[in-house]
């Protein structure tokens, strides 16, 4: 298998984001929400290419290949926004891309990129509650269970429950080289 990296996101990856996450196939049924303005991805990638202060965007590559996006952005502080605030990630597979392990690699890259460049000490994710796989990619990069966000997604006509996990600073273990481009 090609190698997994992680890059800034281009023009192109804007057009293959639309065409593989603007369905339930495409998206996963953990993840698809309905139909969403994606004009605001081209306003976002001329005004800082997903590079921000609270949040950003990477496009994961197999190879030369763009084969889905991981995300992160400033999750709810748990004290003051200045001194407690954290980061929350998600990622999205295109489906033919799915179950091969690229999504753990591309988020344990992601964490290694976060911890590198950002000083903050807290990483967190929510899953779906019926999300095995996302589930054991979380338990096998060190987050761990915090609890259930009961009832707190709005996805496919009913409220679903949400895990949230964590992961701090000083439980990871970066990898031994890193593979952005």
């Amino acid at each position: 298998m090609a190698q997994v990296s992680l890059r800034k996101l281009v023009d192109a990856d804007i057009k293959l984001i639309e065409t593989h996450f603007q369905s339930l196939d495409g998206a996963s049924e953990s993840q698809w929400f309905g139909f969403w303005n994606t004009n605001s991805l081209r306003a976002r990638l001329a005004q800082d290419q997903f590079i921000g202060t609270q949040d950003g965007a990477l496009s994961i590559a197999l190879g030369d290949t763009t084969v889905g996006k991981v995300d992160w952005f400033t999750s709810t502080a748990w004290g003051r926004a200045n001194t407690s605030a954290c980061w929350e990630i998600a990622v999205g597979i295109f489906a033919d891309y799915r179950g091969q392990g690229i999504g753990t690699q591309a988020q344990r890259l992601l964490i290694d990129y976060l911890f590198t460049h950002y000083p903050r000490h807290r990483i967190q994710a929510t899953t779906a509650a019926q999300n095995i796989a996302e589930q054991r990619v979380l338990d096998s990069l060190g987050f761990i269970l915090e609890g259930t966000v009961r009832k707190s997604q709005w996805r496919g006509g009913a409220w679903h429950d949400q895990l949230l996990y964590s992961l701090l600073r000083d439980e990871w273990q970066p990898s031994t080289k890193s593979q952005l481009k």
